[in-house]
């Protein structure tokens, strides 16, 4: 789903706290906030390209743009030096983990806000736009949207998100996420302790300290399929629940964790054998009329 490129006047876009609002106007481009991306890569020089171009073809007129590149032994750092004159920061060295690289990135920024894009994803055009506008209009620290995944070259399918849900697990895309560098600076960057699920934990630390939300109701990033997060997705699960203890009251505690990382992994399993099954329609149809994260099948 392609964004328009010209945000003059955009009705029923955000929903802040669950109620849907109507936003319209637009700053001149000086009044603008400013944004930061972060993209971050380790040997990721087959997909960089496609990540990064998603981020310098946006059209919004201030956009601060950074790499931070893990030490990467391929053919990585061709691909960000040909793009040298337009990224504001860059680096290369060793890092300890992606909390870490995130936290790099974020300290480099100097934009009012902040996004953050995997070597794997990329984002919609005019997704920048639209984000910026949603936050200026609602005030929310916090944007988000719907995530479009892939596998190969094909699409799987649309996700929505939903803040609103975060204590259950990770119900927001992080592709997707926008955030006020202020929030970043209130709440504290990533933990170095989560490898998998680092940004379920700062999404929940955000959501439990009074952060505020918005949702754009728009297709704003794509993920490819794959990534560290599916190949470890029960570490993944085991740190949601470590977050969920963390921040959650009625989530400490030996049952509270082990019922939760139970179900999940149970979940988790049931969903993996009806995809090897070529039964993912059952699950299509499930998210799609009975649970409030939809999940859209794709149309081509």
């Amino acid at each position: 789903m392609l964004l328009s490129r010209e945000w003059t006047r955009i009705e029923s876009l955000v929903r802040l706290d669950g109620s849907p609002e109507q936003v319209s106007g637009w700053l001149a481009a000086e009044d603008r906030p400013s944004v930061s991306i972060v993209t971050i890569v380790r040997n990721g020089a087959t997909t960089l390209g496609r990540a990064m171009q998603s981020v310098l073809s946006q059209e919004y007129p201030k956009i601060e743009y950074i790499v931070i590149d893990g030490g990467s032994a391929d053919g990585t750092l061709d691909v960000i030096r040909s793009q040298d004159d337009r990224i504001a920061v860059w680096v290369s060295e060793t890092d300890a983990g992606i909390s870490d690289a995130f936290n790099k990135g974020i300290a480099f920024a100097h934009g009012d806000i902040v996004g953050i894009l995997n070597s794997d994803d990329w984002y919609e055009p005019g997704a920048i736009s639209a984000v910026v506008h949603a936050l200026v209009e609602s005030g929310a620290d916090i944007a988000y949207g719907k995530l479009q995944y892939w596998e190969g070259n094909r699409r799987t399918y649309l996700v929505t998100s939903d803040a609103s849900l975060l204590d259950r697990g990770m119900t927001v895309g992080h592709p997707t996420v926008f955030v006020r560098r202020a929030c970043y600076e209130r709440l504290g960057l990533f933990r170095l302790d989560f490898r998998q699920a680092m940004d379920y934990e700062w999404l929940l630390r955000a959501k439990v300290s009074g952060a505020r939300f918005c949702f754009v109701d728009l297709c704003l990033a794509n993920m490819q399929g794959g990534g560290v997060g599916d190949r470890h997705w029960r570490q993944s699960q085991k740190e949601v629940a470590r977050a969920r203890a963390i921040h959650l009251p009625n989530a400490r505690g030996a049952i509270p964790y082990w019922t939760y990382l139970g179900l999940a992994i149970t979940k988790g399993t049931i969903r993996r054998a009806l995809d090897a099954l070529g039964l993912s329609t059952v699950r299509w149809w499930k998210h799609r009329y009975l649970s409030r994260i939809r999940i859209t099948p794709p149309k081509d």
